[in-house]
């Protein structure tokens, strides 16, 4: 299922790590840590399979959680150990002492595959060693550090006010959203040209919203591929050439050229914009450099904040108080974001491979153990945060009286960004293009869902909701 790309039993009846420091000779090897039943060679895919496979991931490990504890080593694919952690501590200290200089985590083994029959180089994801240190200390630069935010804010804000007055002149003249989905993946990917080109982006023609169109569905088709792919051995696929292999190829291969040939274009031009293409360009990198950043940079972006603002709407439609608290406080905005998060982190896993052999909670784990983060687990456990199947956005807000019946709150519990020198490049982009959107929608127009009863998530790389959302938008009087 996953593949560890590297550059170069006793069960503890402990609830949660306490931090406690353990004397080297008491800590106990992998092997003594809680596993699930297996099988040689197969490990445990009938088990992973029976669950629901590749889509239902985090409901099968939130399971091994609530049997074995908040970390636990499974063969999930055959051969690999893979430790999962859920507790708030050992996340925070994987991400913050252990990950190293150079961060590495894993890859989904089509993704590797491909790369290594096509020779295909790729941006920042891929990237491991000084190679990838130095790439993401100028993206770290111009999208991370303090005050980035406000170059920005300027593209995205334009961008979400376009996308809400399209939005309602469609509904004034009569059309109906059919898909809020394909409408927000297209405004996620009109975001990051934005980024990318300033505030004086690129004309818009009939053809170039086509290529946007086509591209944003075969992105969505890599995810969908790769994760029919899970737990199936995928050289074995390649190799007969079987239609899954075939679709995820084709996906792919289609969502390079597209991406790369709007790198390409936007490249030409940099010099009449301002934006991170421009930016990339006056810290001498090399044009090749600049189009793989930037080609990755699209494909990895455009679907986390889609979601993350479809689960976002879907959440709001079902408690209207909460859509009035915006509409009187737009600062509870932010509040709203953090609480979907939380319950729909987009990433409902973080991943590392630890670089040197480690002193892990209770345990020795040796170089290149692959660590695994349940980030839906660690957002849904009753000790982190107190009624946690609820969307309860004042749990964040300090002064808000009602949080006198919030007992847990553990914020570091919830990490949909990551945490560390490898964590989410593109974060203040997704606040401020998130927050923007939240508050202009609520503002402008009215939401209802037309069939929310019992939604369930899957995973399709990111979490999706398992079914096509269908929403009844209107425009506010």
């Amino acid at each position: 299922m996953l593949r560890i790309k590297m550059t170069g039993t006793v069960q503890l009846n402990v609830k949660r790590f306490k931090g406690t420091c353990i004397k080297e000779d008491k800590l106990l090897s992998i092997n003594n840590m809680p596993h699930a039943k297996s099988l040689p060679i197969i490990g445990t895919r009938l088990d992973f399979f029976a669950a629901g496979g590749g889509l239902r991931l985090h409901e099968y490990i939130d399971s091994r959680h609530k049997q074995l504890g908040n970390i636990f080593a499974e063969r999930l694919a055959g051969s690999i150990e893979l430790v999962f952690i859920s507790d708030p501590l050992l996340m925070k200290s994987l991400f913050i002492n252990m990950e190293g200089k150079y961060p590495m985590h894993i890859l989904p083994d089509p993704w590797v595959l491909y790369e290594k029959i096509y020779g295909s180089q790729r941006g920042l994801f891929f990237m491991n060693g000084e190679n990838w240190l130095h790439s993401r200390r100028i993206l770290n630069k111009h999208l991370l550090k303090e005050g980035t935010e406000n170059w920005i804010s300027v593209p995205v804000i334009k961008s979400v006010q376009d996308f809400v007055e399209k939005l309602k002149e469609k509904l004034n003249n009569g059309y109906k959203i059919e898909n809020l989905e394909t409408e927000l993946y297209r405004l996620s990917t009109n975001v990051l040209v934005s980024i990318l080109l300033g505030e004086n982006s690129m004309q818009r023609s009939q053809h170039y919203d086509k290529m946007l169109s086509i591209f944003s569905e075969s992105v969505k088709k890599i995810f969908q591929d790769t994760t029919k792919l899970y737990g199936w051995p995928v050289e074995w696929c390649q190799y007969f050439n079987l239609k899954v292999w075939r679709d995820f190829k084709d996906s792919v291969d289609l969502s390079l050229h597209l991406a790369k040939k709007m790198a390409f274009e936007m490249i030409k031009t940099k010099d009449q914009h301002s934006g991170l293409i421009h930016k990339l360009a006056q810290e001498d990198l090399e044009d090749e450099m600049i189009a793989r950043i930037v080609a990755d940079f699209i494909i990895a972006a455009g679907d986390t904040t889609a979601y993350t603002a479809l689960w976002i709407f879907l959440l709001l439609s079902k408690n209207e108080d909460v859509v009035e608290e915006i509409r009187t406080k737009e600062y509870t905005v932010k509040n709203v974001i953090k609480e979907a998060m939380r319950l729909y982190p987009v990433a409902p896993f973080l991943t590392r491979i630890l670089p040197k052999e480690t002193a892990f909670g209770h345990y020795k784990l040796k170089q290149g153990t692959p660590i695994i983060a349940s980030i839906y687990t660690s957002g849904r456990d009753e000790q982190n945060f107190s009624k946690p199947d609820m969307f309860l956005p004042y749990r964040w807000d300090r002064n808000d009286p009602r949080r006198e019946n919030i007992v847990n709150h553990i914020p570091s519990a919830s990490l949909p960004f990551a945490m560390g020198t490898r964590s989410c490049i593109g974060k203040k982009i997704a606040q401020v293009q998130l927050t923007e959107l939240v508050c202009q929608v609520i503002k402008n127009f009215d939401i209802k869902c037309k069939n929310c009863k019992d939604v369930k998530a899957l995973t399709s790389q990111v979490l999706v909701p398992d079914r096509h959302l269908e929403f009844d938008i209107t425009v506010r009087k």
